[in-house]
C-alpha cells in the first residue's frame, strides 16, 4: 500500500507511522523489515529496490520516505528528472510492501505530488489544529487516558501550552498522574503546567537564533494559534534576548550562576538553565542586533506602518534565515 502521512502536527504524523509499523509484525522483525530513506541522496531506484524486498519473518515491510513529495510540489530541480517516474514506478511495488512518504508540510490536493502517488493511495494529511478542535483533542486526550477533567481545565491547558500536541500531551499525562482518581481541575493546570507557554517561547528563540526558520516558523503559528499575542510574542522574544545579553555580560565578570539568576530576575531554575546554555553561542553585538529590529517592529506596529501579524511573520522569517 502506498501512504502519504503530511501536515504541520509532527506529533501526529508521528503516532500514525508508529501504527503503521505496529501492524507490520512482531516488535522483534520491525527494524530488520524498515527501510528509511532521508536527506538529498537517495534516488527514484533505492526506492523501489528496498519496496520489492520480500519481508523477513513478517507479514509486510516498510520503507519510508522523508521530503519527496514536498521537493515535488516546490519543483525542486534538485532532486531529479528520475523522480517524474515516480507514478509509473509505484506499480512495481508488492502488496507486501507499506511504501509511507513523510511531509512536514501540507500538500496541495490537486498539486504535482499528491498526483504522482496514484488515486489509490490512502493520504492522511495532520494540520495544525484550531483552538477549538484542540479542545476536544485535549478532552478525548483524558478520556483516553482515563482520566476527568473539568471544561475550563481543558480551556486552560489550551491556552498554556499552544498548539504543539506532543507537548499537549506530555502535560495531559502529568496532570493525569498528579490527579489521580479525582478529575483534573485548573488549579492542577495552573500549578503543573505553567512552564508550557515558556518552553515554546524558549524553542522560537532557539529556532531564530539558531538559523532554523522552518522551526521558527511553526513555533510562531503554535503560540498565535494557542492564544499569545503578536504583543506578547515581541515582548517575550525582547525580554529572552535581553536576558541573554545580561547573562554573557555577568558570565564575563565571573558571576556564579545562582547570583547571576538573582541579578537577572530568573527565579525558575529551568529557565536560568536554558538562558545559561543559549548564551554560550551568541555575542552581544549579534543579540543587541536582534534587539534593535525586535523593538522597530514593535514600533511600526505600534505606528500603523504594518500588520501586526504581518510584521512578525516577517521579522521570525528574517532573523531565522540569516
Amino acid at each position: 500500500m502506498i501512504r502519504v502521512l503530511h501536515g504541520e502536527d509532527e506529533y501526529a504524523r508521528s503516532e500514525a507511522l508508529v501504527k503503521i509499523r505496529e501492524s507490520s509484525g512482531p516488535e522483534e522483525v520491525r527494524d530488520p523489515n524498515t527501510t528509511v530513506f532521508e536527506g538529498h541522496g537517495f534516488k527514484l531506484n533505492d526506492v523501489i529496490g528496498a519496496a520489492q524486498v520480500v519481508p523477513f519473518m513478517a507479514d509486510r515491510r516498510v520503507v519510508i520516505v522523508h521530503g519527496v513529495l514536498g521537493r515535488m510540489q516546490k519543483r525542486d530541480k534538485s532532486l531529479g528528472n528520475e523522480w517524474r517516474e515516480l507514478t509509473a514506478r509505484l506499480g512495481d511495488v508488492p502488496a507486501s510492501t507499506e511504501l509511507v512518504f513523510i511531509e512536514e508540510v501540507s500538500l496541495r490536493d490537486n498539486g504535482l505530488a499528491l498526483k504522482s502517488v496514484g488515486p489509490s493511495a490512502r493520504i492522511q494529511q495532520y494540520r495544525t489544529m484550531r483552538r477549538p478542535e484542540l479542545e476536544i483533542w485535549v478532552r478525548d486526550r483524558f478520556g483516553l487516558y482515563n482520566a476527568e477533567v473539568t471544561r475550563d481545565a481543558v480551556s486552560r491547558i489550551v491556552w498554556l501550552a499552544g498548539s504543539d500536541t506532543r507537548l499537549l500531551d506530555q502535560e495531559i499525562k502529568k496532570l493525569t498522574l498528579y490527579a489521580g482518581d479525582r478529575k483534573v481541575n485548573q488549579d492542577d493546570v495552573e500549578l503543573m503546567v505553567t512552564d508550557a507557554r515558556e518552553a515554546n517561547i524558549f524553542a522560537a528563540v532557539d529556532a531564530v537564533l539558531e538559523h532554523r526558520p522552518a522551526v521558527a516558523m511553526r513555533l510562531l503559528y503554535s503560540l498565535l494559534s494557542g492564544g499569545s499575542s503578536v504583543q506578547s510574542i515581541l515582548s517575550m522574544l525582547s525580554r529572552q534576548v535581553r536576558l541573554l545579553i545580561l547573562t554573557i555580560e555577568l558570565k564575563q565578570q565571573g558571576v556564579n550562576s545562582e547570583e547571576l539568576g538573582k541579578r537577572i530576575g530568573l527565579t525558575n531554575q529551568y529557565a536560568l538553565d536554558k538562558t545559561i546554555r543559549q548564551s554560550i553561542n551568541f555575542g552581544t553585538e549579534h543579540l543587541a542586533n536582534i534587539l534593535r529590529r525586535l523593538l522597530a517592529a514593535d514600533l511600526a506596529i505600534k505606528q500603523g506602518d504594518l500588520d501586526e501579524r504581518l510584521a512578525v511573520e516577517i521579522l521570525v522569517g528574517e532573523l531565522s534565515a540569516t
